[in-house]
């Protein structure tokens, strides 16, 4: 009887969520560009917003990935650290030490990089000086991240496993996804079109339309802007990697699977609001600063919860003890 009531129940939930993201794909496709012209803030001409709300969370978006991965790579390094098979223990934990390390780097090298574009000055990313910091600042929170997962005890450890594998697995999906498709629409931005003085914007194309990458050659394609490299990524716009990275946060879902502590209506109601709140909040701020549609961004945060809930089902047994 349980067992039918879990199906039902899943069967329920599918159809729900298909029905709510068919309606808003839907609405998408017919106000696309009527969205973006409402919310766009650039002036005429502009690539890049004057929003100050745009701005901050162009910068700080992507950070959930990189963040999640990061704790991914810190409990995988917690349990080969513990591994009994030596050159499991010594080669796996300097492994994933490193990982964790580097994910912190791109996370910071990521952020001060869209900061650059915004106060438009010249590009400090680029300079030893500033890759020596960045070193020093990845380094000090990988380890510190890695030293907190560590103390752990063997039951939580194992379960922390299962957390990373479902990390990994959800971020890998999910951004293979929107990398393939994003290279095949070559969906042109919103912004892309307000540099080029298009005003009639007779080079929107809806989601589903393909659009044929610009050649170097080509009025249509922007080298860079303001001295910060464009090109290929004016036509990318289809679906949203940022609002993608920000969903990452959906992968609090999977605590209440794997601790006894989070399995509370209190804490799912919580990790639910977070992460809803967080990637809704990015993807309005794509739409705002004109690098993304409605379509994209729906679509991009879409591709992370269904890539969650997959790990989930996959690494998660019904028959699991929590921890």
């Amino acid at each position: 009887m349980e067992k039918t009531n879990t199906k039902r129940n899943a069967v329920i939930g599918i159809c729900l969520f298909a029905v709510v993201f068919g309606a808003l794909l839907a609405l998408a496709t017919v106000y696309d560009l009527r969205v973006s012209e409402i919310l766009v803030r650039l002036d005429a001409g502009a690539y890049f917003t004057n929003s100050v709300f745009a701005a901050v969370f162009e910068c700080i978006g992507s950070c959930p990935v990189y963040l999640f991965l990061s704790i991914a790579f810190a409990c995988i390094y917690t349990n080969t650290k513990r591994s009994k098979i030596k050159p499991l223990r010594i080669l796996g934990s300097i492994a994933s030490n490193i990982a964790s390390v580097v994910c912190m780097y791109i996370l910071v090298t990521d952020t001060v990089g869209y900061a650059e574009r915004h106060a438009d000055i010249e590009s400090f990313t680029s300079t030893v000086f500033a890759k020596v910091i960045f070193v020093f600042i990845a380094i000090a929170f990988g380890e510190l991240i890695c030293n907190a997962f560590s103390k752990v005890d063997d039951k939580t450890a194992k379960a922390l496993l299962k957390y990373s594998f479902i990390i990994i697995f959800a971020a890998a999906f999910a951004n293979l996804i929107v990398n393939i498709i994003k290279n095949i629409m070559c969906r042109p931005r919103y912004r892309t079109m307000n540099f080029l003085g298009d005003t009639e914007h007779t080079n929107f194309h809806r989601w589903y339309q393909k659009y044929t990458m610009p050649t170097e050659e080509s009025p249509l394609y922007i080298p860079s802007v303001n001295g910060h490299k464009v090109g290929k990524d004016a036509y990318r716009s289809f679906p949203s990697g940022h609002t993608c990275a920000a969903g990452t946060t959906y992968a609090l879902l999977a605590l209440p699977h794997l601790f006894k502590k989070y399995n509370t209506v209190k804490y799912k109601v919580l990790f639910y609001f977070v992460s809803v709140v967080f990637t809704g909040t990015v993807a309005i701020s794509r739409i705002v600063c004109g690098a993304h549609f409605f379509s994209d961004v729906l679509v991009g945060g879409t591709s992370m919860f269904i890539g969650v809930m997959l790990a989930i089902k996959i690494f998660v047994r019904k028959d699991y003890e929590r921890v």
